[in-house]
This record gives C-alpha cells, sequence and structure tokens, in this order.
C-alpha cells in the first residue's frame, strides 16, 4: 500500500493542484488540498474541474489499491455548495461494490463535515 501511495503522491496532476494523499487503504483512499486564487474560474469561485479532480485521485487511488490495474469507465456526481480561497477541501473514496472486472466506488468531497460534492464512478479492472 505504501508504494501505491508513493506512487499517488508523485503523481504530476496531483501535484501540480496540490493535492495530498493522506490515506490509502484496500478500497479506500482520502486526499485533500488548499484552494488557492490560481483555482478560480472566470466567476471568482473555484473551478468545479478542480473539485472533480480531488475526487478523482481519491477515486484512482482507491480502485487501485487492492493491486489491479483499474481504469475509469464513467463519473457522475452533483455539487452541493462553493468553497473559498484558502479553504481545506477532502475527498474521499470507497470501493462500494466489485466484481472480478468492476468496481463501484463513491467519492465525496467535504470541508470539515459539510458535503460539497459527491461523485460515483465504475471503473474496470484489469487482471494480468
Amino acid at each position: 500500500m505504501d508504494k501505491l501511495r508513493d506512487m499517488v503522491r508523485e503523481d504530476p496532476y496531483a501535484k501540480l493542484l496540490g493535492i495530498l494523499v493522506e490515506e490509502v487503504r484496500e478500497g479506500y483512499a482520502r486526499c485533500s488540498l488548499t484552494v488557492t486564487g490560481q483555482m478560480l474560474n472566470f466567476l471568482g469561485v473555484p473551478h468545479g474541474g478542480l473539485i472533480f479532480s480531488l475526487a478523482d485521485v481519491a477515486f484512482s487511488a482507491a480502485s487501485n489499491s487492492d493491486h489491479s490495474p483499474s481504469f475509469a469507465l464513467d463519473v457522475s456526481g452533483s455539487f452541493m455548495r462553493a468553497v473559498a480561497v484558502g479553504d481545506t477541501i477532502s475527498a474521499e473514496a470507497i470501493r462500494i461494490h466489485t466484481t472480478k472486472r468492476t468496481g463501484i466506488y463513491r467519492m465525496d468531497v467535504k470541508k470539515n463535515d459539510l458535503l460539497i460534492a459527491t461523485f460515483q464512478g465504475t471503473v474496470l479492472r484489469k487482471h494480468s
């Protein structure tokens, strides 16, 4: 699990966004970031893609935590609240269901205990 956590921590895109990988265990991952001024959209609020990206990094870590390479097939979600510059937000990805070939995960993005956005994604699990 440490190797996977280290690989996710070195992901160039996650590093660009300042995403911290806090915990990875089988079927679960938690990541966080602090919103900066460079992450705002033209309306002056953090870009929805930023919030999705945080959830996606957690999704990737959780879905690859069982040592089977996994690739996203789809993700859908809803945004409930905006966040502001200086806010620290976290994403938790939890495995809901898995089969030999697929896995379903839920990703919740929160500021403290306040739900900001929720996503659900499906992965294809590749076996050697």
